[in-house]
């Protein structure tokens, strides 16, 4: 894990934040409210815990994804900054930081694809990295996934080069 000072913010620079590590993992989610959310095929988000992530300049506005999902936002620009959740579970203790709005986003490298099971056919290719499907019904089961994630951290993100993917 890095613990670090991550600056960034929106296009516009009416919103700016600092993530004082640590950055727990990065993930490139392909589910489809995250391709909604973003316009693109994915969703990259490095991970922090979320009273790490202050917002130095401005305020972001708030849209409510899902019952348990809330993703802020420039209310000038619209760039997307970040998704939290409020679902009574681990995701509660987190916060993922869109990585396009970090001033450096090449401190984010990603360690895991997450919402697999929405991933576009045309965006497949071998980067060797983990692919998590979220398809299940049991809330249970999906808890279990994200505290493997949080387990692993971003120095597992090469763990699984040159492996089949399990999931």
């Amino acid at each position: 894990m890095t613990d670090d000072v991550f600056l960034g913010g929106c296009m516009c620079g009416a919103v700016r934040y600092e993530a004082t590590g640590p950055l727990m993992f990065v993930v490139l989610c392909h589910c489809r409210m995250c391709q909604q959310w973003t316009g693109s095929a994915m969703l990259g988000s490095a991970t922090f815990p979320k009273g790490s992530v202050n917002f130095v300049k401005g305020t972001p506005k708030i849209h409510q994804s899902s019952a348990v999902c809330d993703r802020g936002f420039c209310g000038e620009c619209g760039s997307s900054l970040f998704t939290q959740y409020a679902a009574g579970s681990v995701f509660d203790s987190v916060k993922f930081v869109s990585i396009g709005t970090l001033d450096d986003p090449e401190r984010a490298h990603p360690n895991v694809h997450y919402g697999a099971e929405a991933e576009l056919s045309w965006m497949r290719r071998d980067d060797g990295l983990q692919r998590i499907c979220i398809d299940v019904d049991d809330p249970a089961k999906q808890e279990e996934l994200f505290k493997s994630l949080m387990a692993q951290g971003v120095d597992s993100r090469h763990q699984n080069q040159g492996q089949p993917d399990t999931t």
